[in-house]
């Protein structure tokens, strides 16, 4: 008996220090995008997968908005894989730029002008938001997704967001950010704007 207690102690320790670990790595991911080096900051994002995310949202939002879509891309990834993901990639590349990303993770906002359309805000809580309230505030808001994921939720009053972290050898790097409803319907309607120009020609 006292030897299983001493097993669950040291579980619970390292499983804390594990947790303690993400969340350091989450706080230098906020400290380094507000002091406005582009490209420390770039050392910290993973931007394939950080592309992953936001198409993955996206093309949930341009079937949401295109349901005649819906019967011929039956999964998401039908959807990356079509003439669309031209356009969504298209949007994604002058929206992941080292500038726009520090200042959603900084200040929470940046303007954007995907693929040439009107621009528009995307607004969401500073990562730094999850950790004013302290340590214990963070904890709380933040969980695993995957033995190297890690999820930092930050709350606003229009809801809670998730930026999402994964372990790169000894870094933990920016893999996904949970886009604002209004932001992916923005960037769905101008991507379904974008192919019905190129469907034209």
């Amino acid at each position: 008996m006292r030897r299983f207690l001493q097993t669950v102690v040291v579980l619970i320790v390292l499983v804390a220090a594990y947790w303690g670990w993400a969340l350091v790595g989450a706080a230098e991911l906020a400290s380094v995008a507000s002091q406005g080096d582009p490209q420390a900051l770039m050392q910290r994002i993973d931007l394939p997968a950080l592309r992953r995310s936001l198409a993955s949202q996206i093309a949930r939002a341009y079937l949401e908005q295109n349901p005649q879509f819906q019967k011929m891309f039956l999964l998401e990834q039908d959807f990356l894989g079509s003439v669309s993901a031209g356009a969504a990639n298209e949007a994604l590349t002058g929206i992941l730029t080292p500038e726009n990303i520090a200042a959603l993770l900084a200040k929470g906002r940046v303007g954007l002008a995907p693929a040439g359309d009107s621009r528009f805000d995307w607004r969401m809580p500073p990562l730094s938001e999850a950790f004013r309230a302290g340590p214990l505030q963070a904890l709380m808001h933040s969980r695993f997704d995957g033995p190297l994921s890690f999820v930092v939720g930050v709350v606003s009053p229009q809801g809670r967001y998730g930026v999402h972290l994964h372990l790169s050898g000894t870094t933990w790097r920016l893999s996904g950010l949970d886009v604002p409803g209004e932001v992916r319907a923005e960037l769905a309607r101008a991507i379904a704007e974008r192919v019905r120009r190129l469907s034209s020609r």
